[in-house]
């Protein structure tokens, strides 16, 4: 089953997008606990919203699946088969799972716009909500959600989860009638995340 793929160039874009940003005049800010300029004493980091909260799905088997990023559970069973570097259902449900080595939680907002540019160029009549920041896992993370029309309706739920280095994108897809079924699926699979 192909469907169209609104993510397909989104990997080669951001790679470009935000590569070209990292650069320029920016000063190096301190990590979150570390010590502040001038010898202070490290501030803790802010409190932030752990954003895989929507409950795991019932009747769903779950297999831990290794990717060059590292490992996260995904569904299993005769209704699923994964296809390149995305789990395809057939029910329509997509979950592509991406990474790109170079980029730190301090880009967070360069590539979220960056994201959307490309999700709205490449998903037919793609219409996003404001990002969620927060944590996945303990690591900064951002969750987009969104919905876009190629002749079925569908909706999307993403996290961009920010580790070791590399930014993890776990990009979920259904069609608007599984709806409900979409946070409990992709939320589960960012949880289970273990980036190396």
């Amino acid at each position: 089953m192909k469907l169209l793929t609104p993510c397909a160039t989104l990997a080669l874009a951001i790679l470009f997008g935000v590569t070209a940003c990292k650069g320029g005049d920016k000063k190096a800010e301190p990590a979150p606990g570390s010590a502040a300029p001038g010898g202070g004493a490290p501030k803790a980091p802010p409190a932030t919203k752990d954003l895989a909260d929507s409950a795991d799905p019932t009747g769903i088997e779950w297999k831990r699946v290794e990717q060059p990023f590292g490992s996260l559970e995904l569904p299993t069973g005769p209704a699923w088969a994964m296809v390149d570097n995305q789990l395809e259902g057939k029910d329509e449900t997509v979950i592509m799972l991406q990474a790109q080595d170079g980029i730190g939680p301090e880009q967070l907002d360069e590539y979220l716009a960056s994201y959307d540019e490309v999700q709205r160029r490449d998903a037919p009549k793609y219409v996003g909500a404001a990002p969620t920041k927060g944590t996945v896992g303990g690591q900064v993370a951002a969750r987009v959600e969104g919905a876009f029309d190629n002749g079925t309706k569908f909706v999307t739920r993403d996290f961009l989860i920010f580790a070791k280095g590399k930014v993890v994108l776990l990009s979920a897809r259904t069609p608007a009638t599984n709806a409900a079924a979409l946070p409990g699926l992709i939320d589960h699979a960012a949880r289970s995340l273990q980036v190396r």
